[in-house]
């Protein structure tokens, strides 16, 4: 019995994902209802007795991790500004960490600008919502993001 890393697997619309032996490549069809709506690792057991980790992924959009350094401009509080990480984004929001002192809201409209770690350092500055606060990061939706722009420099970034 061997064990290998941990395998990402997207869970399909149908509430189903297909979970592949990263040693035999044996797939089995999994359901997924008793993990929806949050990310869920656990062991598998393949019929070659190999054990891996799958994590399931139950994002709609691919999701870059990052470390880009930036600004925001939080105009629902005054204006107020500040320093933030990048820490993953997709074409539809990011994630990013502040130091500085915040009380952000849910709903708080920013101007978050940073730069990619692409060959041009491409600068970003993009509209957001906020839409999850936690300890430790804040996650927020491109504002028009129902208009996805998979062509521009960010789409470009984050699929590649």
């Amino acid at each position: 019995m061997t064990k290998d890393t941990a395998a990402s697997v997207y869970v399909r619309p149908d509430n189903t994902a297909v979970i592949t032996c990263p040693h035999c490549n044996l797939q089995k069809i999994i359901k997924t209802e008793p993990f929806k709506g949050r990310k869920h690792k656990f062991k598998a057991k393949c019929s070659c007795n190999n054990v891996f980790t799958v994590t399931l992924e139950f994002r709609k959009r691919k999701r870059k991790r990052t470390n880009l350094r930036g600004t925001y401009v939080n105009h629902s509080q005054d204006d107020s500004s500040g320093n933030i990480v990048v820490r993953n984004i997709s074409v539809s929001g990011l994630e990013f960490t502040s130091y500085d002192h915040h009380d952000f809201a849910m709903d708080d409209e920013l101007t978050v600008t940073f730069n990619l770690d692409d060959d041009h350092l491409t600068e970003i500055s993009r509209e957001v919502v906020i839409r999850d606060i936690r300890s430790s990061s804040i996650g927020c939706e491109f504002v028009g993001s129902g208009e996805l722009n998979f062509e521009g420099p960010l789409g470009h970034y984050v699929m590649h």
